[in-house]
């Protein structure tokens, strides 16, 4: 079983902040991006694969894809891991399909139309906010943290002040 760094929704996958920064921090020799829509367009997963430091392993996976590495063998042994989601979503239906997490770390997920800015560049909407919610109801600490050097915010209080009704 691989060590698991750290779980994170960033909608940018990898960029900056999560080569120079997160890479770094959790020491993680292998990112793997679960998200059904990049591990169906290989030219998405060649650019993520390249835009890895050397050394760091990447792997653009399904949700049904990962859930079965997940039982096999909670994502063999190489590691420290980077799990990366691109959404909310994601996240809440990789759970839901056995990947086993205590910890989720909410990054920059982009605005628009039915969006809440609710922390810097984190926007989420009424659809995240009730999945964030019922991972949160099964155990799941969720905090916000842009970069390394940001200040951790708990979904508790974000829920309070943008989604009371939830």
């Amino acid at each position: 079983m691989a060590h698991i760094a750290l779980l994170r929704v960033d909608s940018r996958l990898i960029h900056g902040q999560v080569v120079t920064a997160w890479v770094k921090v959790t020491q993680a020799k292998r990112i793997i991006i679960i998200d059904d829509w990049c591990a169906k367009d290989a030219l998405s997963a060649q650019v993520f694969a390249m835009a890895a430091p050397p050394g760091v392993k990447v792997e653009v996976i399904t949700v049904d894809d990962a859930a079965k590495a997940w039982q096999d063998d909670e994502f063999g042994a190489l590691g420290p891991v980077l799990v990366l989601f691109k959404s909310v979503k994601g996240a809440f239906e990789s759970y839901e399909k056995g990947i086993c997490f205590e910890k989720l770390q909410i990054g920059g997920i982009a605005g628009g139309p039915g969006r809440v800015a609710v922390e810097g560049t984190i926007a989420l909407n009424e659809e995240d906010a009730k999945m964030l919610q019922a991972l949160a109801d099964h155990g799941v600490a969720i905090t916000f943290q842009l970069t390394t050097d940001t200040k951790i915010k708990e979904w508790r209080s974000v829920k309070e002040k943008y989604f009371p009704q939830i």
